[in-house]
Protein backbone atom coordinates (compact mmCIF):
# COMPACT_ATOMS: atom_id res chain seq x y z
CA UNK A 1 0.00 0.00 0.00
CA UNK A 2 2.49 2.35 0.29
CA UNK A 3 2.87 5.23 -2.11
CA UNK A 4 5.01 7.97 -3.84
CA UNK A 5 3.24 11.40 -4.03
CA UNK A 6 4.43 14.63 -6.46
CA UNK A 7 3.33 17.90 -5.90
CA UNK A 8 4.75 20.79 -8.19
CA UNK A 9 8.44 21.10 -5.87
CA UNK A 10 7.99 17.96 -3.41
CA UNK A 11 8.56 14.51 -3.24
CA UNK A 12 6.39 12.43 -1.03
CA UNK A 13 7.20 9.08 -0.46
CA UNK A 14 8.24 6.13 2.20
CA UNK A 15 11.51 6.78 4.56
CA UNK A 16 14.65 4.96 3.55
CA UNK A 17 17.49 4.06 5.37
CA UNK A 18 19.33 6.42 3.78
CA UNK A 19 17.74 9.36 4.68
CA UNK A 20 19.24 9.12 8.31
CA UNK A 21 21.35 11.95 7.44
CA UNK A 22 18.89 14.50 6.50
CA UNK A 23 16.33 13.72 9.62
CA UNK A 24 19.66 14.61 12.17
CA UNK A 25 19.91 17.38 9.81
CA UNK A 26 16.76 18.99 10.05
CA UNK A 27 15.92 17.78 13.47
CA UNK A 28 18.36 18.39 15.39
CA UNK A 29 17.04 22.12 15.26
CA UNK A 30 16.03 24.18 18.42
CA UNK A 31 13.75 26.48 16.31
CA UNK A 32 11.80 22.68 14.79
CA UNK A 33 11.50 21.57 17.84
CA UNK A 34 10.63 24.23 19.91
CA UNK A 35 6.48 23.67 19.87
CA UNK A 36 7.59 19.62 19.22
CA UNK A 37 9.05 18.50 23.15
CA UNK A 38 9.04 15.19 22.69
CA UNK A 39 11.58 15.69 20.36
CA UNK A 40 14.94 15.21 22.23
CA UNK A 41 17.63 18.41 21.82
CA UNK A 42 19.79 17.96 20.45
CA UNK A 43 19.09 15.69 18.76
CA UNK A 44 21.23 12.74 18.05
CA UNK A 45 22.22 10.38 15.33
CA UNK A 46 21.31 7.50 17.43
CA UNK A 47 17.72 9.65 17.49
CA UNK A 48 17.67 9.86 13.66
CA UNK A 49 18.15 6.20 13.75
CA UNK A 50 15.27 5.27 15.83
CA UNK A 51 13.25 8.10 13.75
CA UNK A 52 13.84 6.13 10.57
CA UNK A 53 13.69 2.56 11.65
CA UNK A 54 10.27 3.81 13.28
CA UNK A 55 8.78 5.15 10.83
CA UNK A 56 9.92 2.47 7.85
CA UNK A 57 8.36 0.39 10.60
CA UNK A 58 4.80 2.03 11.01
CA UNK A 59 1.99 0.00 9.43
CA UNK A 60 0.49 1.98 6.13
CA UNK A 61 -2.73 1.02 6.64
CA UNK A 62 -3.32 2.77 9.87
CA UNK A 63 -0.31 5.45 9.86
CA UNK A 64 1.05 6.05 6.84
CA UNK A 65 4.10 8.61 7.01
CA UNK A 66 5.82 10.21 3.97
CA UNK A 67 9.12 11.84 3.71
CA UNK A 68 8.82 15.53 2.09
CA UNK A 69 11.90 15.81 -0.01
CA UNK A 70 12.77 18.84 -1.61
CA UNK A 71 16.14 18.83 -4.28
CA UNK A 72 17.01 15.40 -3.09
CA UNK A 73 17.00 16.04 0.87
CA UNK A 74 14.61 15.45 3.22
CA UNK A 75 13.28 18.16 5.26
CA UNK A 76 10.43 17.17 7.40
CA UNK A 77 6.92 14.18 7.64
CA UNK A 78 3.58 14.76 6.99
CA UNK A 79 1.73 11.58 8.02
CA UNK A 80 -1.93 10.41 8.71
CA UNK A 81 -3.18 8.44 11.93
CA UNK A 82 -5.99 6.99 10.35
CA UNK A 83 -9.25 5.27 12.59
CA UNK A 84 -10.33 3.45 9.54
CA UNK A 85 -14.08 2.65 11.99
CA UNK A 86 -14.67 6.70 12.57
CA UNK A 87 -13.62 7.07 8.42
CA UNK A 88 -11.55 9.66 10.17
CA UNK A 89 -7.82 10.73 10.30
CA UNK A 90 -5.55 12.80 12.73
CA UNK A 91 -3.17 15.03 10.29
CA UNK A 92 0.61 15.45 11.51
CA UNK A 93 3.38 17.44 9.61
CA UNK A 94 6.82 18.40 10.78
CA UNK A 95 8.81 20.65 8.59
CA UNK A 96 12.59 21.84 8.97
CA UNK A 97 12.66 25.51 10.00
CA UNK A 98 14.67 26.54 7.48
CA UNK A 99 11.68 25.62 5.03
CA UNK A 100 8.77 27.34 7.09
CA UNK A 101 7.11 30.43 5.19
CA UNK A 102 7.49 28.90 2.11
CA UNK A 103 4.09 26.79 1.75
CA UNK A 104 6.19 23.59 1.92
CA UNK A 105 4.05 22.32 4.82
CA UNK A 106 0.62 23.24 3.12
CA UNK A 107 1.38 21.85 -0.17
CA UNK A 108 2.78 18.48 1.23
CA UNK A 109 -0.28 18.55 3.76
CA UNK A 110 -2.85 19.13 0.75
CA UNK A 111 -0.94 16.48 -1.37
CA UNK A 112 -0.96 13.68 1.60
CA UNK A 113 -4.65 14.80 2.19
CA UNK A 114 -5.82 14.58 -1.21
CA UNK A 115 -4.68 10.97 -1.29
CA UNK A 116 -5.75 9.80 1.92
CA UNK A 117 -9.48 10.97 2.06
CA UNK A 118 -10.13 8.48 -1.24
CA UNK A 119 -8.06 6.13 -0.08
CA UNK A 120 -9.13 5.95 3.09
CA UNK A 121 -12.84 7.12 2.74
CA UNK A 122 -11.98 9.81 5.48
CA UNK A 123 -14.92 11.92 5.86
CA UNK A 124 -13.26 13.95 8.56
CA UNK A 125 -9.58 14.97 8.86
CA UNK A 126 -8.15 17.02 12.13
CA UNK A 127 -5.03 17.85 13.65
CA UNK A 128 -4.11 19.38 17.15
CA UNK A 129 -1.45 22.25 17.48
CA UNK A 130 0.85 23.82 20.50
CA UNK A 131 -1.54 27.02 20.87
CA UNK A 132 1.59 29.21 20.42
CA UNK A 133 2.49 27.69 17.15
CA UNK A 134 1.00 30.38 14.62
CA UNK A 135 2.28 29.02 11.82
CA UNK A 136 0.81 25.71 11.92
CA UNK A 137 -2.40 27.51 12.74
CA UNK A 138 -2.20 29.14 9.32
CA UNK A 139 -1.10 25.99 7.55
CA UNK A 140 -4.25 24.00 9.05
CA UNK A 141 -6.53 27.03 8.03
CA UNK A 142 -5.27 26.65 4.63
CA UNK A 143 -6.36 23.33 4.24
CA UNK A 144 -9.88 24.13 5.09
CA UNK A 145 -9.69 23.22 8.61
CA UNK A 146 -11.58 25.37 11.29
CA UNK A 147 -10.72 26.25 14.41
CA UNK A 148 -12.71 23.28 16.50
CA UNK A 149 -11.79 23.50 20.18
CA UNK A 150 -9.12 25.05 22.51
CA UNK A 151 -7.72 21.58 25.17
CA UNK A 152 -6.53 23.88 28.30
CA UNK A 153 -3.69 23.03 30.08
CA UNK A 154 -3.20 20.23 27.56
CA UNK A 155 0.48 18.92 27.49
CA UNK A 156 4.17 20.21 28.69
CA UNK A 157 6.06 22.14 26.60
CA UNK A 158 10.09 21.61 26.30
CA UNK A 159 11.11 23.92 29.55
CA UNK A 160 8.21 21.67 31.20
CA UNK A 161 5.59 24.82 31.16
CA UNK A 162 1.73 23.85 30.69
CA UNK A 163 0.43 24.41 26.95
CA UNK A 164 -2.99 25.11 25.72
CA UNK A 165 -3.48 23.10 22.09
CA UNK A 166 -5.89 23.67 19.38
CA UNK A 167 -8.02 21.49 17.82
CA UNK A 168 -8.67 21.97 14.18
CA UNK A 169 -11.17 19.77 11.86
CA UNK A 170 -12.81 19.26 8.50
CA UNK A 171 -15.63 17.39 8.03
CA UNK A 172 -15.42 16.29 4.86
CA UNK A 173 -19.21 14.75 4.35
CA UNK A 174 -20.63 18.12 5.47
CA UNK A 175 -18.40 20.36 3.07
CA UNK A 176 -19.64 17.74 0.29
CA UNK A 177 -22.81 18.42 0.94
CA UNK A 178 -22.93 22.22 1.29
CA UNK A 179 -23.17 22.16 4.94
CA UNK A 180 -20.06 23.17 6.39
Amino acid sequence: MQTTLRTKRLLLRPFEVGDIADALSYRDDKEFARFLPHIPQPFTRNDAETFVALNISEPWDRSPTFAVVLHGRVIGTVNLQVSTEAHAAMLGYAIGSRWWGQGVATEAAQAVMAWGIPTFALTRVWASTDIRHLRSQRVLEKLGMRREAILPGHHLGRDREVIDEVVYGIDLAATNTGSA
